[in-house]
């Protein structure tokens, strides 16, 4: 009885003060996209493009005139919050006529679209986590050779399939594409098949996976500490991202998810 007592004491207060209005949902549109400067940080690897011809100017810009039509009130992009003083004032620099756009998607996408809004800055939400997918190729090597087989022929159709993508499609057709609900929920398969690796033993795959969620949890929690009501956010993040970000988002009953492929 007294810990029931203390309860109501503790929630009373919580409960009165309460708004009488409930606040306006923060909209938030997830970009998932392939990085533009190429890094070839992922396990899978593509030749990539140059950015920065003529040609994909012109494709970036009618990608940026297409999302502009969200009305972004803030930009989030793939660079963590240590890193937001330098971005900003790279931002700073953009808009003053004194920095050229570098070729990645957060200042070719990010910074036009930040700019053309007046935005005083970019919202950098990530989140550096670890992704320990050595332990799974020495682990799958020696004891699951299927997986082995599996990994090997998903990598190399991938990287054909991207690298034939990148030669006869837009730029917009790219990302309308990889932001179909249904093209993002196969991107997150290949995860789970990693996760299998280990079960019952050692739990490599696990291990990976959890991994996985937990820098997306953190790149979420990162969002929405930003967030404030009534904002309208465009998120532009790498596409493996876009499964989490999004399942977290629609699971905010403060959050509104808007579907990219309505601008695209």
């Amino acid at each position: 009885m007294r810990v029931l007592a203390l309860l109501v004491c503790l929630l009373a207060p919580v409960a009165s003060a309460q708004p009488d209005e409930t606040p306006e949902p923060v909209q938030v549109m997830v970009v998932g996209t392939f990085h533009f400067d190429n890094p070839n940080l992922d396990i899978v690897k593509t030749e990539g493009r140059d950015m920065m011809t003529p040609e994909m100017q012109a494709q970036i810009t009618e990608v940026v005139d297409a999302l502009a039509a969200f009305e972004p009130t803030a930009i989030a992009i793939e660079r963590t919050p240590a890193r937001a003083a330098r971005y900003d004032s790279l931002y700073a620099a953009y808009r003053a006529g004194t920095h050229a756009l570098h070729d990645s998607e957060d200042q070719q996408l990010g910074f036009r679209l930040a700019d053309r809004f007046g935005h005083d800055g970019l919202l950098a939400i990530d989140h550096r986590g670890s992704f320990p997918f050595e332990p799974v190729l020495e682990y799958a090597q020696e004891k699951d050779p299927a997986f082995m087989t599996w990994f090997v022929e998903t990598r190399a159709r991938m990287e054909d399939e991207e690298n034939a993508r990148d030669s006869t499609q837009t730029l917009r057709d790219i990302l309308r594409a990889m932001n179909q609900p249904d093209e993002v929920d196969e991107s997150h398969t290949p995860y789970l098949r990693i996760a299998a690796v280990g079960g019952g033993d050692t739990y490599v795959g696990a291990d990976v996976l959890s991994a996985w969620y937990d820098r997306n949890i953190r790149i979420f929690s990162n969002l929405a500490a930003a967030a404030k009501p009534g904002d309208r956010i465009l998120v532009i993040f790498g596409a493996g991202h876009a499964y989490t970000l999004r399942e977290l988002i629609e699971s905010a009953d403060w959050m509104e998810l808007v579907e990219a492929t309505d601008v695209l």
